[in-house]
């Protein structure tokens, strides 16, 4: 039996399934009504016992008609093809009545999962869902390869607890050990610094500040949401500074004397590198001198929120200051995140990346970045819409008031 169940039913199911996220949460319900969305909660029970539920949210698409969503899908086991179908059967009754034209779907189904290093692709063994919610009357959408869709169809997952900084990229390790030594340092902020995040990702989307600062105070209100930023402190910089530019003049001045003994090519290939690294140092030292002649000590130059979901973090948005690119905040900060929370939690998402692996793709740069922690990618099965009302569906479709509904512009 499908019905409406309240917010407390919900909550205690959620945070037991397997399947909990931050998008079929209470929070975000809450979160969606500040975008004109309503929203409820169904749960199926059978032999009064509560087996799926989820977040339903709607929104008009004409005076008479609406639209719902699932975000993520339904909290279900979804190889349980006789609750999947029962389930969907009632649910289309249900929204039937409601005077939905279509429900759409993007559900926490792994088809593939890929290695962050060669991209090696393994598939999941399971049933064939596509020609299972075929069945069921749902309309499987085109699967993108970049950001299309409402939620990202493929991300990075990150181990919590078998990262290690030995195995990620040696660059990346390369970049993060030179942020520390440039006396970055990473701390938990408030509210009232949200428009400091905000103009390091401002510029990514069309989101103005009210979502991120709505987003968190949804998600703040429970206590599930983290907000980290980056600061460069001048004094730890310039004292860092000074201390390397002295150990590599011992180390420079030592060089020399051998190149006077024996003017091989391996020594004078270190001398080179010594020489690049006391002009890196001095130039340190110039710019950590300056900012404290104009008695600036401090300076934010990266940020990110994080949403806590039972035993994972989702990283659900990050930007940095790429005035300051050369000091590796971004390596920094997800570092730093990643060391927060790897011994209370199990799993780190860094909110989506692209399908498409290739120098060509516009996001390359973002994908590269990712996928230098080495992450688990998993690509899911993407979105799906239950058509509720053929006619009304297909006129959405074929006056592209369907492809406005969700356009992105981003």
């Amino acid at each position: 039996m499908l019905k409406e169940i309240t917010m407390f039913e919900f909550n205690d199911f959620a945070q037991k399934h397997n399947l909990y996220n931050p998008y079929q949460t209470s929070n975000y319900a809450i979160f969606k009504t500040e975008e004109n969305f309503d929203y409820e909660y169904l749960g199926f029970f059978e032999n009064n016992i509560l087996t799926c539920a989820t977040l339903i949210l709607y929104k008009n698409v004409s005076f008479t008609l609406k639209y719902a969503y699932s975000p993520r899908g339904f909290l279900m086991d979804y190889k349980d093809i006789t609750l999947l179908k029962e389930f969907s059967i009632e649910l289309k009754k249900y929204l039937k009545k409601k005077r939905v034209v279509f429900l759409k779907i993007d559900p926490l189904i792994i088809t593939k999962k890929y290695n962050a290093f060669d991209k090696q692709l393994t598939f999941i063994e399971q049933l064939n869902y596509k020609n299972i919610f075929s069945e069921l009357e749902y309309r499987k959408l085109k699967d993108n390869l970049y950001f299309e869709s409402s939620l990202p169809r493929f991300d990075g997952i990150i181990n919590l607890k078998e990262f290690n900084l030995k195995n990620i990229q040696k660059n990346t390790r390369n970049k993060i050990n030179k942020a520390i030594n440039k006396g970055l340092t990473f701390r938990m902020a408030e509210q009232k610094d949200l428009p400091q995040l905000y103009e390091f990702i401002k510029n990514k989307s069309n989101k103005k500040f009210k979502y991120y600062n709505d987003l968190y105070k949804a998600y703040n209100s429970d206590a599930l949401i983290d907000f980290f930023l980056v600061e460069i402190d001048y004094e730890a910089f310039l004292e860092k500074a000074k201390s390397k530019y002295e150990e590599e003049t011992i180390k420079n001045n030592n060089l020399n004397e051998e190149l006077k003994i024996n003017s091989s090519n391996k020594i004078l290939n270190k001398k080179m590198v010594s020489d690049k690294l006391l002009i890196n140092y001095k130039n340190d030292i110039l710019e950590a001198s300056a900012k404290f002649s104009n008695n600036e000590l401090k300076k934010v130059i990266a940020g990110a929120l994080v949403i806590k979901s039972g035993k994972n973090v989702n990283i659900i948005c990050s930007g940095y200051n790429p005035r300051y690119r050369h000091l590796n905040a971004n390596y920094f900060l997800h570092y730093s995140i990643i060391e927060h929370y790897k011994e209370n939690y199990e799993y780190l998402s860094l909110n989506g990346l692209t399908g498409d692996f290739s120098k060509e793709n516009k996001y390359y740069g973002l994908n590269e970045f990712k996928l230098s922690f080495n992450p688990l990618i998993i690509e899911y099965l993407g979105e799906l819409d239950l058509i509720i009302n053929e006619k009304a569906y297909n006129n959405l479709l074929t006056t592209g008031k369907l492809h406005n509904i969700f356009d992105k512009k981003d």
